[in-house]
């Protein structure tokens, strides 16, 4: 999969080289079901007519320009997840735009001109709440009159389970909550999330969580790591004593020998224990790497 990174204005460079493609479009945190459903049907598309599959997302999070909180956003998948997710679901080309305020304050007839057009877009897929353009102002049905000149339009309506919409905000509200076995009913899999270990003794590790993720809410959870190969279950927690600061505790059956290397981790249970209740942390901690 090539992945091409642009920003605005849009290099001649890159439109020159385009193909004609299905383009689906979309922030795609998460890549979730409803988002691997469009793709999908990108994909069928684009078989049909011979066409490139070709993805375009968006980095930062648009909130973290133009919303009212400009921090440094956190994602259920950060670009480099997503990019290996939208890899592994057959995409040709995945364009990153860079979301900044000269990109924000585009029109949207120049949005489809210049980067629809641009990568010579044959067939666009987005969400049926896709906007686009400065403020927003343009949306799917903007994007099937304006664009029916040059390319074909197809609008995912919206994504459910048991009558429910699938979306990344739902996802979002069920890690903060730590509903974590929730989650592959509307993600496909286990929420993962990625850190670094810092220490280790026996079957004790200390991470550090990458700071580009989602951060799981203090509390005891299973989860699931993979070395070389090697599926290890396991119990981490955290309090909110302040101690270790932004560090996870990880109890495991086995010594992993793990000290400086990164490791992915699936987050599999929901909380076991809220830490407001979790006191004696300690001993809470040996209770349940007892019973695991």
């Amino acid at each position: 999969m090539d992945i091409i990174h642009v920003q605005h204005p849009l290099s001649s460079i890159y439109t020159a080289e385009a193909e004609p493609c299905v383009l689906a479009l979309g922030f795609f945190d998460g890549v979730h079901l409803g988002h691997q459903e469009l793709i999908n049907l990108a994909k069928r598309i684009a078989e049909q007519q011979n066409l490139k599959l070709a993805v375009m997302t968006f980095f930062p999070h648009p909130k973290q320009i133009i919303g009212s909180d400009q921090t440094p956003q956190t994602y259920i998948t950060p670009l480099e997840l997503k990019a290996k997710l939208m890899q592994d679901l057959g995409v040709d080309t995945l364009i990153v735009v860079n979301f900044d305020s000269a990109f924000a304050h585009l029109s949207p007839s120049d949005f489809i001109e210049d980067y629809l057009c641009g990568f010579k877009c044959k067939h666009a897929l987005a969400g049926f709440d896709f906007r686009y353009g400065h403020n927003g102002e343009g949306n799917m049905e903007t994007l099937k009159i304006e664009g029916k000149r040059f390319f074909e339009v197809t609008e995912m309506k919206k994504f459910e389970i048991d009558h429910e919409k699938v979306s990344s905000t739902k996802l979002r509200n069920l890690i903060a909550e730590g509903r974590f076995a929730d989650i592959p009913s509307y993600l496909g899999s286990y929420f993962e999330s990625q850190g670094t270990i810092d220490s280790e003794d026996n079957q004790h590790v200390i991470v550090t969580l990458s700071e580009a993720f989602l951060t799981p809410p203090p509390g005891v959870y299973l989860i699931e790591i993979n070395t070389e190969g090697n599926v290890h279950e396991g119990i981490a927690h955290k309090t909110m004593d302040g101690s270790f600061q932004g560090s996870w505790h990880l109890h495991f059956n086995n010594s992993l020998h793990l000290k400086g290397k990164k490791i992915h981790i699936k987050w599999k249970s929901e909380c076991i224990k809220k830490s407001k209740q979790m006191k004696d942390r300690r001993a809470k901690t040996i209770a349940k790497v007892q019973a695991f």
